[in-house]
């Protein structure tokens, strides 16, 4: 193994020391995997975060890949460890790559400058990209990412992105086919395209075009904050709850809608630090505020974080029959609560029966997201 003179000779490294790399490659996935998804006192944490930082330097990859497995959707490594694992080698890099939620815009681009095709794909499937990162895919990517990113409905690509793929890839038919189901083309990409595909793709372009620029982009946000809210239901702790919280407010990323989602799908502990981030008030007390019979104190707890006010029923609602669950139904199943919760709010906004929760959340986006 590899060692940095900081670390070697130290109490790890002579635990490591004679180990077979079989049981180190099982030590990576225990430690890591108890690290990113338990609690652990502080002291843990510390020993936990050492060893990590010291298998970062092993020299077998199947010791790394198993970290990178584990430690992929884990949103509090440190960076350094982060960005260690994303610049491996491919079967180390590809799950960070693909899935961590740290990778910023910028160690994308670094990453992309000596990425190999799969790396390239991994980038291009990430849940999140932004127009920097797709025209880059777009421009020099290999074709299979290219065809990864016109696949990925959170990736915002661009008029600079839509040309460079016409110009790279525009006589393929699976890629005309993929654009032809973009949401809201720009204009001129739409008449380059109606230049050369076939009848059935123009017939469905045109059927598509319709849909306005305000629509995808309410599409791209609701999927967004859907992969975003599924980050946020793995077991997490008080402390990273609120740390979470805190990154997302400071990003302008915790919204109404993402409280309320989040609420909707049973996980109430996220709900309750997010609300607390957004009001200035402990969790203990918004529970108390959220958890009584009256709605008085939560009306107030909801004007103080500044929710909007056309979803103040939706949160209300919610929070009416999940009481109501818990106080006559404790062992209901949880997909039909979900699905009474949803047609509860279809009801109060007058909407129509049996939508999904997909469904319902993009309805609940701001009329206005720009």
């Amino acid at each position: 193994m590899l060692l940095e003179p900081s670390i070697a000779g130290g109490p790890i490294a002579r635990m490591f020391a004679d180990m077979p790399v079989k049981t180190r490659t099982k030590t990576a996935h225990t430690v890591a995997q108890d690290y990113a998804t338990t609690s652990m006192s502080r002291d843990d944490l510390a020993l936990a975060e050492a060893i990590i930082n010291y298998l970062l330097l092993d020299i077998d990859p199947a010791v790394r890949a198993a970290l990178s497995e584990e430690l992929k959707d884990c949103n509090f490594l440190n960076r350094e460890a982060v960005k260690k694992l994303a610049q491996d080698i491919d079967v180390v890099s590809l799950p960070i790559i693909a899935l961590s939620p740290l990778l910023t815009e910028r160690d994308l681009l670094e990453i992309f400058e000596t990425a190999s095709e799969a790396k390239q794909i991994a980038i291009a499937d990430r849940a999140e990209l932004d127009l920097v990162v797709t025209d880059q895919i777009a421009e020099r990517a290999c074709f299979e990412a290219v065809e990864a990113c016109l696949e990925n409905q959170g990736a915002i690509i661009g008029r600079k992105g839509y040309q460079h793929i016409l110009a790279r890839f525009g006589n393929e038919e699976s890629i005309q086919e993929l654009l032809v189901r973009r949401p809201s083309l720009p204009k001129d990409t739409v008449k380059r395209l109606c230049e050369f595909i076939s009848e059935d793709n123009k017939q469905e372009l045109m059927e598509g075009d319709h849909l306005s620029d305000a629509l995808s982009a309410r599409m791209i946000l609701n999927a967004r904050e859907r992969v975003l809210a599924k980050s946020l239901s793995r077991r997490m702790t008080d402390y990273e709850q609120k740390k979470a919280s805190i990154s997302l407010q400071k990003e302008g990323r915790l919204t109404a809608t993402l409280m309320l989602r989040s609420l909707i799908s049973g996980n109430q502990s996220f709900f309750l630090s997010a609300l607390a981030e957004a009001s200035g008030i402990s969790k203990k007390r918004v529970n108390s505020l959220t958890s009584g019979r009256g709605y008085l104190g939560f009306k107030r707890l909801y004007e103080r974080a500044e929710m909007p006010n056309y979803l103040y029923e939706a949160f209300r609602t919610v929070l009416e029959e999940q009481r109501n669950a818990r106080h006559y139904h404790p062992r209901a199943d949880m997909d039909n609560l979900q699905q009474r919760l949803i047609d509860r709010i279809a009801h109060v906004y007058e909407w129509e029966d049996d939508l999904s929760l997909e469904e319902l959340m993009e309805k609940l986006l701001p009329k206005r997201i720009y």
